[in-house]
């Protein structure tokens, strides 16, 4: 697929301004500050409304909503947030985002006692910020030269998986040894964060403006077509991704201790750090092949996943081995989709800005995960019947057969495509994409 043409920005040097390949030092800033800021929200965020209730007194219903509204302002406020990260850049609003949340946490740490709306506040503040700077360093990978795109998401979704596996057990730690001082612990990881955004690729003012449109300065918030179509089939492979991290553990209920469930998802976590660059490399090589190209590699990762949610359903009634092993395949397919689908908004984003472009596509995505994980559990719940063929087992034949209808139809879309350069522009060995060739 032909690439879009990138907007003009400030001059800079970094690949950011589509200068040369990244430097082992810029892919060591954009791994330890998402794995930092991603241990500090997920050190936070499970124990939220426990630490709130049994350290500030609060109410279930209240502490409830706290963390609903935290999780809400991390989905939505990508959207909220693109006019300052354009006013800002997007190097600067990674380090806005992280400043914002160092002093949040610390807000939200500092002992006072305050009513169930200012904790509301403090907890959306904390989301809104960390979803200023996600959005932001997303649109700075989009940013980077065409073969160096898949590679820096491969590298990120590898950091977000080791945050969010080791952010949990920090905050179990600490809420047994000192829980009022966990807010403070994700403040801490977040500093860190903080303190290598000066080596992220990019100048600090290298904001980007609006690819001129038809519409003018409309361009940036109307997306065209195919990006909507993009987005909306990709919430397929979202929702079977909810049966797994957001439904199983209610699905498998008391048929599976909690500590062999920990140590599925460990593995998953494990996996994604041992092999999510090798496995990129891979994909890169099959995206070059002649018969290759972002539809077969779509279409062989949701086969994948479809089959794994399918083993999946039988967890209630087989042993841990299966589980593990329907991991295994889990793992691999989101080894390959996550990445390949993020490289993909940038490229298919029309006249959006890449910042709106990852904005939009992050709140239709996290609403998909949403809607699929209370649908989910609503289905699993109380129903004990097992095997896979149980009424229970309903949400993974659901996803099983969106992941397979996603895949087929992002080959479909690949191979119609395949052959005809986008936009009028002549392809050429650089115009195009390999991290997205369609």
């Amino acid at each position: 697929m032909v690439s879009e043409e990138r907007p003009p920005t400030a001059t800079g040097a970094g690949p950011g301004d589509g200068g040369g390949p990244l430097s082992a030092r810029q892919l060591t800033a954009l791994v330890v500050a998402r794995t930092t800021s991603c241990a500090g929200f997920f050190a936070v965020l499970p124990y939220l409304g426990l630490w709130l209730v049994d350290d500030r007194g609060l109410s279930g219903t209240d502490a409830g909503l706290v963390v609903g509204s935290s999780i809400l302002a991390n989905r939505a406020g990508g959207v909220l947030l693109v006019p300052l990260i354009h006013r800002l850049g997007l190097k600067a609003s990674v380090g806005a985002g992280y400043l914002g949340a160092v002093v949040a946490f610390c807000a939200l740490g500092s002992g006072l006692r305050l009513p169930a709306s200012c904790w509301l506040v403090l907890a959306a503040l904390v989301g809104l910020f960390l979803a200023m700077a996600t959005t932001a360093m997303k649109a700075q990978i989009a940013a980077f030269p065409p073969d160096q795109r898949l590679r820096g998401f491969s590298y990120l979704n590898m950091a977000v998986n080791a945050g969010s596996a080791v952010g949990p057990v920090i905050g179990g730690a600490l809420l047994e040894w000192h829980a009022d001082r966990l807010p403070l612990a994700a403040a801490a990881l977040d500093l860190v964060a903080l303190t290598v955004v000066p080596a992220l690729p990019g100048a600090w003012r290298a904001s980007e403006r609006p690819q001129p449109a038809g519409g003018g300065g409309r361009g940036r918030w109307l997306p065209q077509r195919r990006f909507v179509a993009f987005s909306l089939l990709v919430c397929g492979t979202w929702v079977a991704y909810a049966q797994v991290f957001d439904v199983l553990p209610a699905y498998l209920g008391d048929t599976v201790g909690a500590r062999d469930l920990g140590l599925v998802f460990t593995l998953n976590a494990v996996l994604v750090v041992v092999l999510q660059v090798p496995v990129s490399a891979l994909c890169r090589r099959v995206l070059n092949r002649p018969r290759g190209g972002f539809g077969i590699l779509c279409f062989a990762a949701n086969v994948v996943l479809a089959a794994a949610v399918l083993l999946f359903a039988l967890g209630r009634s087989a042993g841990l081995g299966l589980l593990l092993g329907a991991m295994v395949l889990f793992t691999l397919s989101e080894l390959v989709w996550s990445p390949l689908y993020d490289a993909q908004v940038g490229e298919r984003r029309g006249t959006l800005t890449t910042t709106a472009a990852y904005a939009l596509a992050g709140v239709a995505w996290g609403a998909a995960e949403s809607v699929g994980a209370w649908l989910g559990t609503l289905l699993v719940v109380h129903r004990s019947a097992s095997g896979a063929l149980s009424p229970a087992a309903a949400p993974y034949w659901g996803a099983a057969a969106l992941a397979l209808l996603t895949g087929l139809a992002m080959s479909w879309g690949g191979r119609r495509t395949s052959d005809k350069p986008l936009g009028g522009h002549e392809g050429s060995v650089h115009d195009v994409d390999v991290s997205a060739r369609a």
